[in-house]
């Protein structure tokens, strides 16, 4: 594999189909979240009564609300928050005394400039002043300045010490910033007694500006505080009856009446760029949890652009749908069938891609109701319990138990939220009545998307299958008439690979639906097969050579195809006719060849007695070629004991192990076990010993060349043992392959056509 990778990687065609590959599964995820966002952006049908009103607009009648609605009034809780938060004092630093005491020292200090600008004789009263005006501490006007100047020493110590002296008292206290005007506006009252009357003007005016806070606005806890304040103010809510009058006519429309119709979704609103941001955002995310789902477990889908297109245009058409009857939020919302498109994923896809889908879609339904948590919820619980409900598809009436399950998870969400607002048993049971019709409605749409896409697409829904499984159906009423033989055969193995499909985990309905279309091919020559042929009817074989016997049997495949093909039976069907027999010989016809080619001494090109395939690639297919080969050696041998049938499923499941027809089937070693013990189960059940009555008379027991004589071939037991010898040969590995009881490589040679089982 390490050889092969590499140059698959470079190889250009490999690249370029995988590019193309990946740009159009970009260009479908593209394509949902723009016809999503368009969906949700505008609306299809316009909402009737739509009022144009802008703010102070005159109402031009009664509006009246169209529906019960309790919304949050964005306005009024603003303005009760931000009342909430004026009411929160600022929050403030402890003083901090080292401001107290350099201030104190900043005093002292200018007092002591002002005195030697005083004292200096060298400078006259101009010089002076120019010195006083380079204090920085203080801003002195011309007459303060020239007061001090000429001030006598008594009264300027006085001045001194007054000025020094309030600073040391208003410091030692709490001055909070901002609140320095009313801190110094109480200087005066601080004022000595004594302090003379003409000397007051000066000292309050030096001492006020030498005065600064100690005590800081706190910011941070400030604003927290408020925040908190403001978050503590519960969300306002305005509550309108149905028809309950929101703006009078006449009346002036103001902010809180522009709010209600923008609530009840009866103002016209021009789309923002917030909206269609927040459009585009949800239809992204709605797509990439899709997507995720579908990359991590549903391949398959990938592997198959037009499908995948397929099943974003069903989410996209449910998403129009929503569009429709959700915003008006009456009646007409709880109607919107969402149950019906998971019930449609669930089939189509898986149960966990469904119940993801559920959430998607009544997120979605959510933003389409203006945040309407009932309706949304409606939505999704409705979705789960269907999806729950709808675990096996084999008959029409699960859909109908799934809608019912819907009915009863929407009446119980229905009553969650009606209950605490409503108490009129009518208005309840109204909605009751609707949420019944809900989930009936949805199973019913259900149904005829799964027929319509089965119909038009080839997809194998659980609805075709159901159709193809009745008896009736115009190929199987063909094989019932020209083959019944095939018939009684392929109802035997269908019975089986049922059983085992389930014991696996595989899927049942499609496993039991193959299963009866598997040799459907055989009513184009049905005598040829032995389980057709009655007692002692001449066989059809004679005078044929063994290569044109083997191209009779090995028809019945291609023949099938073709039938199901102009029948239109679906792909995954049609899988099972090609894939039951995988790329084994006609063991007999090719044993038979190969004689005659060494007593002529011929070269035998043994290619063409061999089936096209391919081998099984899914486990139901595999299923099928393991209980096929099971109940036909079963039935040809008739084993009598436990242990004999043990032995015969044991070394048939072995032999196409080793023949790896069983490889590309993506069955586990486990679940080949469970599949051993499931056939061996269900086949002792058929063959179980019967009670020998007195009359009975023991059969003589025959040899088994008589068998194989009576039986038209070899037994299926003698075929089944040549089977791995016969593939060595082909693949060059024959030594290697254990060896067989003489008894069981050679046929008898009066055996002409092979067994049913050899086909």
């Amino acid at each position: 594999m390490s050889t092969i990778q590499p140059e698959r990687a470079n190889n250009p065609q490999e690249r370029f189909r995988n590019f193309w590959h990946a740009f159009r599964l970009l260009g479908i995820g593209l394509l949902f979240v723009g016809i999503c966002s368009i969906i949700l952006l505008f609306p299809v049908i316009p909402t009737p009564d739509i009022y144009d009103l802008s703010l102070g607009d005159i109402a031009p009648e009664d509006i009246e609300a169209p529906r019960e609605i309790t919304y949050v009034s964005v306005i009024d809780t603003n303005q009760a928050r931000l009342a909430a938060a004026q009411t929160v004092e600022d929050v403030f630093t402890q003083p901090d005394p080292r401001v107290g005491r350099q201030q104190v020292l900043k005093a002292r200090q200018v007092m002591d400039f002002i005195n030697d600008v005083r004292l200096d004789s060298y400078a006259d009263d101009a010089l002076k002043e120019t010195y006083l005006a380079e204090i920085t501490a203080l801003d002195l006007t011309p007459e303060a300045m020239a007061y001090l100047i000429h001030l006598p020493a008594s009264q300027f110590n006085l001045v001194e010490n007054e000025v020094v002296s309030l600073i040391e008292d208003v410091m030692s206290n709490t001055v909070r910033e901002g609140y320095i005007e009313e801190v110094t506006s109480q200087l005066e009252l601080q004022i000595s007694p004594d302090m003379p009357e003409e000397l007051i003007p000066l000292t309050l005016q030096i001492a006020r500006q030498l005065i600064i806070p100690n005590s800081l606005l706190n910011i941070v806890e400030t604003e927290a505080a408020r925040d908190a304040a403001m978050v503590a103010v519960p969300d306002i809510r305005h509550t309108y009856q149905q028809g309950e009058i929101v703006i009078r006519a006449g009346e002036r429309v103001d902010e809180r009446g522009l709010e209600a119709l923008n609530a009840l979704g009866l103002a016209t609103d021009a789309i923002t760029w917030k909206d269609v941001a927040s459009a585009i955002l949800l239809s992204l995310l709605s797509g990439c949890l899709l997507a995720v789902f579908l990359v991590l477990f549903g391949n398959e889908w990938l592997e198959q652009p037009l499908r995948l297109l397929l099943l974003v245009g069903v989410t996209l058409g449910f998403v129009f749908l929503a569009q429709i009857m959700v915003p008006a939020q009456g009646i007409l919302a709880y109607l919107l069938p969402a149950a019906a498109l998971i019930l449609t994923l669930n089939t189509l896809v898986s149960i966990e891609y469904a119940v993801l889908a559920a959430i998607v879609y009544a997120i979605l339904v959510g933003y389409l109701s203006n945040g309407s948590l009932a309706i949304a919820a409606y939505s999704a619980i409705t979705s789960m319990f269907a999806a729950g409900a709808l675990r096996r598809t084999s008959r029409l009436n699960a859909f109908f138990l799934a809608g019912l399950a819907a009915a009863a998870g929407g009446i119980a969400t229905l009553l969650v939220f009606q209950l605490p607002a409503q108490t009129d048993p009518g208005f309840l049971a109204q909605f009751i009545l609707i949420a019944l019709m809900n989930g009936l409605l949805s199973a019913g749409i259900a149904l005829v998307l799964l027929f319509v896409i089965g119909s038009l697409t080839g997809i194998t829904t659980s609805l075709k299958l159901i159709d193809l499984m009745r008896p009736d159906h115009p190929l199987q009423r063909q094989l019932q008439q020209e083959a019944l033989g095939t018939y009684q055969h392929t109802l035997s193995v269908a019975n089986i690979a049922e059983a085992v499909a389930e014991a696996v985990g595989a899927d049942t309905l499609l496993t039991r639906v193959g299963t009866l279309y598997h040799d459907i091919g055989k009513t184009s020559n049905p005598g040829f097969f032995v389980e057709n042929r009655t007692e002692g009817s001449g066989d059809p074989h004679e005078g044929l050579s063994p290569l044109s016997s083997a191209k009779i049997i090995l028809s019945h495949v291609t023949d099938g195809v073709d039938l199901a093909r102009r029948k239109r039976l679906p792909p995954r069907v049609i899988d099972f006719i090609k894939e039951h027999h995988g790329t084994m010989p006609a063991i007999f016809f090719l044993h038979k060849a190969r004689e005659e080619a060494a007593e002529a001494g011929a070269a035998l090109d043994e290619q063409a007695f061999y089936y096209e395939g391919p081998t099984p690639q899914s486990p139901e297919t595999a299923i099928l070629m393991l209980t096929d080969g099971c109940e036909s050696a079963a039935r040809a041998n008739k084993p009598s004991s436990s242990a004999e049938i043990e032995a015969l499923v044991t070394r048939i499941v072995q032999q196409r192990l080793d023949l790896g027809q069983l490889d590309d089937s993506g069955l586990t070693l486990t679940q080949i076990k469970i599949i051993k013990e499931s056939i061996v189960r269900t086949l002792k059940g058929m063959y179980h010993p019967r009670v020998r009555y007195p009359t009975d008379q023991p059969a003589a027991r025959l040899s088994p060349g008589a068998q194989g004589a009576l039986s038209g071939g070899p037994s299926e037991e003698a075929v089944e043992g040549m089977v791995v010898q016969e593939a060595g040969k082909k693949v060059g590995s024959a030594p290697e392959q254990p060896e067989l009881e003489p008894a069981l490589t050679e046929p008898e040679s009066t055996s002409q056509h092979p067994p049913e089982s050899q086909k």
